[in-house]
């Protein structure tokens, strides 16, 4: 499950296909195509995919295939569909979520950003079923494996999505800040990951941040003041509701940064660094619960928080 998701086209015009491919393999996914219904099939039963993206006017070999009649096939797989559409009129629509597809792409000029949210979200989902199965040993495996990979991956992206992926698991482990989304992107700004604080731990709760935010940052050189300042923006702009944050560096700090953590002082808001070495005490670790609270502890003493 370290992979940062698998996403099957089925399209029978191969230029779309590379479209998708050119979209989705940056951002860390391995795409593979299935130009008719007879290899989609075949593909089906030879591997387990996130998310299979399917043509509705997909033709097979006879020429009378409707890409809409893969759906109830592709469904019990465990795959989420989304349908590609140059089409899309409401009947078709409304059979598409009958049959159980998860969500529609229409073919316009929008195409790029659509496919990167809707796939990004669909493999999300597969991946909080996924993880919902897991036993506890299954669970920490995965977190074993997910750090391996991280510090092994040399394409920047799916480092950095891999990266995501465990920060959002040792998360998931802390009672209270299971509720996480990835990727929040508004006009103005990214956000990697959302955590809602509804911890009834007294340490957490007297915390008044209703939202926590993470940054993490894939980078193998330090990360400087510059992007502490970006993220501590990113704090401000919540309107109050949101006064701590995690600044994730898989290539650790300039002494910079740390250095203009310490002139924070005047609000009520902290940032927690975490390097390298914290997230392998926290990979390690066999209560996550406490081994944040002293990385929470550590940045109020070292002066990265209110006075």
């Amino acid at each position: 499950m370290t992979s940062p998701g698998t996403v099957l086209v089925v399209d029978d015009e191969k230029p779309f296909f590379e479209t998708y491919q050119d979209i989705l393999v940056p951002e860390g996914y391995r795409v593979e195509w299935a130009p008719d219904r007879k290899t989609a099939q075949a593909r089906l039963q030879e591997s387990t995919w996130d998310v299979v993206v399917l043509d509705q006017r997909l033709q097979g070999s006879t020429g009378g295939d409707s890409g809409i009649d893969l759906i109830s096939e592709i469904v019990p797989t465990g795959a989420k569909v989304i349908v590609a559409t140059a089409y899309a009129d409401a009947k078709m629509i409304e059979r598409a979520f009958k049959d159980g597809a998860y969500d529609y792409l229409e073919k316009v000029p929008t195409l790029p950003m659509m496919l990167r949210i809707k796939v990004r979200n669909a493999s999300e989902a597969v991946r909080e079923r996924r993880l919902a199965s897991l036993t506890h040993a299954q669970r920490e495996k995965e977190i074993q494996d997910l750090w391996a990979a991280c510090r092994s991956e040399t394409n920047g992206n799916r480092k950095g999505r891999l990266l995501e992926e465990l920060l959002v698991l040792l998360f998931k482990t802390v009672p209270g800040l299971m509720n996480t989304s990835t990727n929040r992107t508004s006009a103005d700004e990214e956000i990697d990951i959302v955590i809602r604080n509804e911890s009834q731990d007294p340490f957490w709760a007297r915390e008044s941040s209703s939202y926590i935010l993470v940054e993490c940052k894939n980078w193998s050189k330090h990360v400087g003041p510059g992007e502490l300042v970006i993220f501590r923006d990113k704090l401000w702009n919540r309107g109050g509701r949101c006064r701590l944050g995690f600044f994730v560096a898989a290539g650790g700090f300039t002494e910079g940064f740390h250095t203009r953590s310490a002139t924070f002082r005047k609000d009520d808001h902290l940032v927690v660094a975490i390097g390298p070495t914290e997230l392998d005490a926290l990979v390690r670790s066999t209560n996550r619960n406490e081994t944040f609270k002293k990385l929470h502890e550590d940045a109020v003493m070292s002066g990265n928080g209110p006075a």
